[in-house]
C-alpha cells in the first residue's frame, strides 16, 4: 500500500481490513475518527507510530482469509451484506450478552461497581442501536437499493425525499460516533475486556462476547460510515451506478 502515512485511517482500513485489528489493538478509532492520519492518531493516543507501522506491515503480509475490496462492491450488494451479516449478528448477540452481564452483575456487582456501569452502558446503547437498525432497514437501505436499480433514478435523486434521506443518513452517522464513544468507555471499564484472574467462566464469557460484539460493530459502522453512506449521498442524477 503506497504512501500509507499520508492516507486517512479510514482509507487504509477500506483498502485492507486487516489494518482494522491493528488500529483496534492500539485503541485507535478507524470509523468515526477515521479522517486522521496515523501520526495524528498516535499523537492523540500517545502511541508509538513506528511500532504501529511495523504491526501494519506484519498484518499486510499475512494471508487474508476474509478480505474483500468493499469499496468496489455495488451499493446494493454492500447494503445487503451489512444487513444480512452484521444486523443479524447484532440481533442475535444483544440478548445473549445482556443475559450474561445480568448474571455477572448479580454475583460480582456489589464488589465491582464498574460491572454495573458496563451493563447500563450496554443496555442503553443497544436500545438506541435497535432504533438505528430499523431506520436503516426500513428507510435508508430500501432507498439505496431503489436508486441503484430503478429506471427513475434521476427523478429519485432530484426529489425532495432524497434530501430527507441525506439528513437521516447524517443523523445515523452521528449515532455511530455515540456508539463509538460507548464502546470506548466499556473498553476502559473492562480493562480492554480482560477479566480478573479470579473470574468465573460466566464472567469470562461475558467479556469475550463483549469483545466480539465490539469488533463486529466497529466493522459494521466502518462499512456504513466510510463507504456505503458517503457514496450514497454523493450520487449524482446523471451518474452511472454499477
Amino acid at each position: 500500500m503506497k504512501n500509507i502515512a499520508e492516507l486517512p485511517i479510514s482509507e487504509i482500513v477500506s483498502r485492507d481490513y486487516r489494518a482494522a485489528l491493528v488500529f483496534r489493538t492500539f485503541g485507535i478509532d478507524f470509523c468515526c475518527k477515521g479522517d486522521q492520519t496515523i501520526q495524528e492518531a498516535c499523537t492523540q493516543k500517545k502511541a508509538d507510530p513506528h511500532l504501529l507501522f511495523e504491526k501494519l506491515i506484519e498484518a499486510f503480509t499475512k494471508p487474508a482469509e476474509d478480505h474483500f475490496d468493499y469499496k468496489s462492491w455495488p451499493l446494493t450488494l454492500l447494503a445487503n451484506y451489512i444487513e444480512n451479516k452484521h444486523h443479524s449478528m447484532l440481533r442475535e448477540r444483544i440478548p445473549l450478552i445482556r443475559k450474561f452481564l445480568k448474571r455477572v452483575v448479580k454475583v460480582h456487582g456489589a464488589h465491582e461497581p464498574q460491572l454495573k456501569k458496563i451493563k447500563a452502558l450496554f443496555e442503553d446503547s443497544t436500545e438506541d442501536l435497535k432504533r438505528h437498525l430499523e431506520q436503516e432497514e426500513l428507510i435508508v437501505f430500501p432507498f439505496i437499493r431503489k436508486i441503484c436499480t430503478d429506471g427513475e433514478r434521476k427523478k429519485l435523486l432530484l426529489s425532495p425525499n432524497f434530501q430527507k434521506i441525506r439528513e437521516l443518513i447524517y443523523q445515523l452517522m452521528e449515532d455511530h460516533a455515540q456508539e463509538g464513544a460507548c464502546l470506548e468507555e466499556i473498553r476502559r471499564l473492562s480493562n480492554d475486556y480482560n477479566p480478573p484472574s479470579y473470574a468465573c467462566n460466566t464472567y469470562k464469557v461475558a467479556f469475550a462476547l463483549l469483545q466480539e460484539f465490539d469488533v463486529n460493530l466497529q466493522k459494521h459502522m466502518h462499512l456504513e460510515h466510510n463507504i456505503l453512506f458517503p457514496e450514497a449521498i454523493s450520487l449524482k442524477p446523471e451518474q452511472s451506478i454499477n
